[in-house]
């Protein structure tokens, strides 16, 4: 539950700094105050289009729902080892390393999963491994999201069914997808074996409102 307790306390801490209530948080994700409650205090999981509204209605990056605070940057000696951290890059931009083993994770109701695999300081850029296992669906009561954005896929195993706006595909290993995130869209795997993409979501924060 350490997971889901950090996750929790993260909202509750962006919300309560903001100077917002969690009955004012709940109507304008359109949940119920009881239910925000839960996900606060690290006692139920959340589909995505309610984290997805969750974290637009607070304008919060993704970065700071999986990290929190950014971690230190490692000292030249810890490179090598250090799981996560950012090293100046001699004449160019930092560059940040996230160890395989050392991803941080959000796993939805529904099963599906979130790995952070890097992230942008200067946050509107979010680098996930994401995971849908067999039957797991965006949202189990087929409820579409949309929020501002651009979205990027690349299938590497499975396969998966894609339902943007009236349009429907579904993709395979080598599958790349790109659509506008603002478009109402769900997810889901209809296969047999766990459907693995590497994601980019590209975001303008405070741009648009989630759909209810």
């Amino acid at each position: 539950m350490a997971e889901l307790d950090a996750v929790g306390s993260r909202i509750r801490a962006a919300r309560q700094a903001r100077g917002m209530s969690l009955r004012a948080l709940a109507e304008k994700v359109g949940v119920s105050a009881s239910m925000l409650s839960l996900l606060e205090n690290g006692r139920s999981r959340s589909s995505i289009p309610t984290l997805y509204a969750v974290v637009e209605a607070l304008d919060m990056s993704m970065d700071e729902l999986f990290s929190g605070a950014q971690p230190p940057a490692p000292r030249a000696t810890e490179r090598a080892s250090a799981p996560v951290g950012t090293v100046p890059s001699e004449g160019g931009p930092e560059l940040t390393v996230v160890r395989a083993d050392h991803r941080r994770r959000i796993e939805m109701e529904t099963g599906v999963v979130w790995e952070q695999l890097g992230h942008a300081e200067a946050g509107g850029v979010e680098f996930m491994l994401v995971t849908y296992p067999p039957g797991a669906s965006s949202s189990d009561s087929g409820r579409y999201q949309r929020h501002s954005g651009l979205e990027c896929a690349h299938v590497m195993q499975g396969e998966l069914t894609c339902k943007v706006g009236f349009e429907e595909v579904t993709l395979g290993p080598g599958d790349s997808l790109t659509f506008d995130s603002s478009r109402p869209h769900l997810f889901q795997n209809d296969g047999s074996v766990a459907m693995r993409a590497v994601w980019l979501v590209l975001r303008q924060r405070g741009a648009a409102e989630a759909a209810q």
